[in-house]
């Protein structure tokens, strides 16, 4: 009997650690390894470019994958939710459907934090419901956080994540490609977590130049700085190779820091305001300018539901122009976090050329 008890005793403490080992050796098998520059296939037919067209609108939101909305907090941020019920989760998305379908004048829309078959999304094709609210739209997107299972929290773990970005446009782009930053967190962490890349889609505008949209989504949970500074570093020589091919570019979406010359104490909202301990400098693409709202915050912490005055905010969204395009217009929509953890940020651009008179559509 005595012995039967050791073995037994063993067997259920041996358990655990061979359920860890395969879970380990299943995530390895099934990870995702994009190559460091894919081809994306552009969903659609948009409607042709004005060949004297040089001003356009541009819409950048992180969506949140419909999932973090005012009424949630979130574990991995202090908070003690891993997901918002079904309901809620529709509601939320109705509400970014009905945003976008109400900013379907613009050019493009730069998004973030779609879901398409995640357990956390009650496998909903969020993709498909964006591009059904945008019919007169093409679509670019790009995968960047595929896990077969993420086994956190234990008591209800998140399981499949199936997500990306997209960059939505009112013309059919000549070509859209899929960035890696090859740049990941060390193993095992690297095996749940996200696969950060950026979009570029190209137009060619007046002049026989391009026009290359650049639709991004950095590091976060990176308390060393090192992965955004390899982001960083990947990033610009991409765009000073495009740049001196003298083309125009457009950087936009989520860059998970501050921009340059931030400064929290301008934000006039009402809210409680932070910084960012790492953020974008004069190190990165002297010369170019980051255009954003500084009176108003783009995102808000999760460690409780959303509430003015108390929880945090700051600025993480915002837009990067080459020296050849000019700002016209750019504003926050104060959206009260209502149906994601951002805010939508718009903004109206003009290349330079050496005729200025454009067509705008915002």
């Amino acid at each position: 009997m005595k012995r039967i008890l050791i073995y037994s005793t063993g067997i259920v403490v041996g358990l655990p650690s061979l359920a860890l080992i395969g879970l380990l050796f299943f995530l390895q098998f099934t990870e995702y390894n994009p190559a460091l520059i894919e081809p994306v296939t552009a969903k659609g037919k948009g409607r042709p470019l004005p060949a004297d067209k040089t001003e356009f609108s541009f819409l950048t939101w992180n969506v949140g994958y419909a999932g973090l909305g005012s009424g949630m907090d979130y574990f991995f941020d202090g908070g003690g939710t891993v997901r918002s019920g079904k309901a809620e989760m529709e509601k939320y998305f109705q509400g970014i459907s009905r945003e976008l379908k109400s900013s379907d004048t613009l050019d493009f829309m730069y998004i973030q934090e779609i879901d398409r078959d995640c357990k956390r999304t009650y496998r909903q094709d969020q993709q498909s419901g964006i591009e059904a609210a945008l019919p007169e739209y093409c679509s670019a997107f790009a995968l960047n956080y595929v896990v077969k299972f993420i086994p956190v929290p234990f008591s209800e773990p998140i399981g499949k994540v199936n997500a990306g970005l997209c960059t939505f446009s009112r013309y059919p782009p000549e070509n859209s490609e899929r960035h890696a930053y090859d740049a990941y967190f060390c193993w095992p962490k690297r095996l749940l977590w996200l696969k950060r890349c950026f979009i570029c889609s190209a137009f060619t505008v007046c002049g026989g130049k391009q026009l290359i949209l650049v639709n991004l989504h950095n590091s976060a949970y990176d308390e060393t700085g090192e992965l955004r500074r390899k982001e960083l570093d990947i990033l610009q020589t991409y765009l000073q190779r495009e740049y001196q091919k003298g083309n125009y570019i457009i950087i936009g979406g989520d860059w998970n820091m501050n921009p340059k010359e931030f400064n929290q104490k301008k934000i006039n909202s009402g809210d409680k305001t932070f910084s960012i301990q790492y953020s974008l400098d004069d190190n990165f693409m002297p010369g170019w300018k980051a255009v954003y709202d500084p009176l108003l915050p783009t995102n808000r912490n999760l460690d409780a539901p959303y509430q003015k005055g108390k929880t945090g905010t700051t600025i993480i969204d915002f837009f990067v122009i080459s020296p050849n395009v000019e700002v016209l217009t750019c504003f926050t929509a104060d959206r009260g976090f209502a149906n994601s953890d951002h805010n939508p940020v718009f903004a109206k651009f003009r290349l330079q050329t050496g005729n200025q008179k454009g067509n705008s559509s915002f």
